[in-house]
């Protein structure tokens, strides 16, 4: 099922439940956290829901009927809510909560880490680093999928906001990059470029500081 078709699965299942002002939080929060999760996440997510909205809902009987709307027919679905969604985001939605689970928190962090670190590389640097890390993206346990949107951030300067990592997957993605970091300029000034992006990430007061990603 793609990501669309689970889109308008949530939606459908959440819509006759919650006011749009809940829900385009919801949904974001579940694209955020949830989309890139194994079906049996669902109940995780809903538990999510009943804490987040006002409305008194019951996760059984919630789960119970997105499962029935995800095993039914696409046609039954209401439409993609992507604008109504995009249209919260450029609203309230981009520094709100709802949407900065620990993953994307950590997503910001390490975006703003691997700038730095990347930015000071020389050009011949970067792209045997690059290289480096593309081959050994097998260690981060990554689906298929997700392997590729990392190695097409890597090898073409594709943004992030399109992979979706454990917040201990951009730990260990962060640590790949730190080893590479030693092979190129030596363990001594690795630590330092290391300690200077920290420094510099730090000042821009994210929400999950830069030392809970070493």
């Amino acid at each position: 099922m793609s990501l669309v078709t689970r889109r308008r699965a949530i939606y459908t299942g959440l819509v006759r439940h919650l006011p749009e002002a809940e829900l385009m939080p919801i949904l974001s929060f579940w694209e955020a956290n949830y989309a890139e999760k194994p079906p049996f996440a669902l109940n995780e997510f809903l538990g999510e829901v009943v804490k987040r909205c006002s409305q008194k809902l019951e996760r059984a009987s919630l789960y119970r009927e997105l499962i029935g709307i995800m095993n039914g027919p696409a046609t039954a679905l209401l439409p993609d809510p992507l604008p109504q969604l995009e249209d919260w985001r450029r609203g309230v939605g981009v520094n709100a909560a709802e949407v900065s689970g620990p993953e994307v928190q950590a997503r910001q962090t390490f975006a703003a880490l691997s700038e730095v670190l990347f930015a000071a590389l020389t050009d011949v640097q970067l792209h045997a680093l690059r290289q480096q890390l593309s081959s050994h993206l097998g260690a981060l346990g990554l689906s298929t999928e997700l392997r590729l949107r990392v190695r097409a951030w890597l090898e073409q300067g594709s943004g992030l906001a399109r992979i979706q990592l454990e917040l201990e997957q951009w730990r260990h993605l962060l640590n790949m990059i730190y080893e590479g970091l030693c092979e190129q300029l030596g363990p001594v000034a690795a630590d330092q470029l290391l300690s200077r992006a920290v420094r510099q990430v730090d000042q821009l007061r994210l929400r999950l500081p830069p030392q809970k990603l070493l």
